[in-house]
């Protein structure tokens, strides 16, 4: 593996954030890659997780990638907000890998920037508008691909290894029949987003969700040049009724009285955009000559936002792994074993919240009486709670792995405190309604 008798080292296939910072790892040691992405950069891709923390900033320091670029003319957000009925939340951005903040980037302009940035480094080249049709193979080992570019003639390129970084519908993971793991697929939901412009401003620029207890939640964050991203996710069966995904997307918007409110003076200024019943799974690592990296080898629903860390984190253990096969330490085989151990470790923990965050929020039909007895349940005591929210902060910069976020003694501790939050602010009402003389 990895001789000069190949086209390239490595061709990877897909150059959105997996495919991208994976070859800038190898290129700031000089493997030869070819880096292949079918859009024309700059574009929006089909299902978009905006959100990045400074756990995935950090990440993206490593391999020379320009935060003024990716997050150029971005504001910088400081609180993720919750606007649900019966839940009122404010939650802070915590200080992390020197930042304290996150961003909602344009997903064009960041996809763009990492592909620019793979290109730094002399041996990395990097096309897009090339789609990867086909693998060539050598008995049972793959050895390169077939594709063309626009002028549609047809190529064929060889390689050492074939990485599928080509998102959740990858065309290499199909060709090799990759086989899938931990498949979950009880509480489908799908998803719609757009970008605005002209939306009201709030007070400071943050990511507000609005929940509404009826299967689906939105979720607005202030984005590049003066827009908005607005995403609608729920139930696969609400958001694929009748009719086209825009009709779709703007009706439930509609039906949400403080969005429309703030974006009624607004305009669309992209397409709708989104994803039908988003997987929740792994694939296996990889094969003789193939390996995969981001959604092609594990995905999941998008709405703790941790996507964008997950695909830029595998593709450093999987830049590792080729490495280390490179350097003679381990066959690829166990690289690859290595690869996936590593890989399901960081992931595999927030896998499973996120999969009971789903079932908890847009698959629980919550009572309309117990919502407007919001104030006095258990739920809003413990999500209200100072220190509860420093820990999920800290969860969503990956400080504080998932099942330690409300241990028993932070319940407990949530729930004394509650009821004496509750009296305090009574006080104060109660305080402020007497007359002054």
């Amino acid at each position: 593996m990895l001789t000069g008798s190949r086209d390239y080292d490595v061709i990877i296939v897909g150059g959105r954030p997996a495919g991208s910072t994976l070859a800038a790892r190898l290129g700031m040691v000089g493997v030869r890659v070819l880096l292949l992405e079918r859009a024309e950069l700059p574009s929006l891709p089909g299902a978009s997780s905006p959100i990045i923390y400074a756990s995935t900033m950090r990440l993206l320091d490593e391999i020379g990638a320009d935060e003024a670029a990716y997050a150029h003319n971005t504001p910088k957000l400081h609180f993720m907000v919750n606007d649900s009925p019966g839940m009122k939340m404010k939650l802070r951005i915590p200080h992390a890998d020197g930042r304290n903040y996150a961003y909602a980037i344009d997903r064009a302009r960041f996809d763009d920037a990492l592909f620019r940035n793979a290109q730094r480094f002399p041996s990395v080249e990097a096309w897009d508008g090339f789609a990867v049709t086909d693998l060539l193979w050598e008995d049972t080992q793959v050895a390169g691909i077939v594709g063309h570019g626009s002028d549609k003639v047809k190529r064929t390129l060889t390689a050492n290894v074939v990485i599928g970084a080509d998102g959740r519908f990858s065309t290499v993971a199909r060709k090799v029949n990759a086989q899938t793991r931990d498949e979950v697929t009880a509480h489908p939901t799908s998803l719609l987003y757009a970008y605005w412009r002209g939306a009201r401003q709030t007070d400071e620029p943050c990511a507000m969700a609005y929940g509404e207890n009826n299967g689906y939640g939105l979720l607005i964050m202030d984005s590049a040049d003066d827009t908005v991203c607005v995403c609608v996710e729920g139930r696969a069966g609400i958001l694929e009724s009748e009719g086209d995904a825009e009709g779709r997307y703007l009706d439930l918007l509609r039906r949400t009285k403080p969005v429309w409110e703030r974006l009624e003076g607004g305009t669309m200024v992209t397409s709708v955009r989104g994803m039908r019943k988003v997987g929740n799974l792994y694939r296996e690592p990889g094969g003789q000559g193939w390996a995969l990296v981001g959604d092609a080898y594990h995905q999941k629903d998008p709405i703790d936002g941790q996507g964008i860390y997950d695909a830029v984190y595998t593709a450093k253990l999987l830049a590792q792994a080729i490495l280390r096969v490179r350097a003679g330490e381990l066959s690829w085989e166990k690289a690859l074993a290595w690869y996936d151990a590593s890989a399901r470790a960081e992931t595999y923990p927030m896998y499973q919240s996120t999969l009971e965050r789903v079932r908890g929020t847009l698959y629980s039909d919550t009572p309309e009486w117990l919502i407007r007895l919001g104030t006095l349940t258990f739920g809003r005591w413990i999500l209200e709670d100072a220190l509860v929210q420093e820990r999920m902060g800290l969860m969503l910069v990956r400080k504080v792995a998932p099942n330690d976020v409300i241990t028993l003694p932070v319940t407990i501790g949530a729930l004394l405190r509650g009821p004496l939050r509750d009296l305090s602010k009574r006080l104060g009402a109660e305080i402020e309604r007497i007359p002054s003389r």
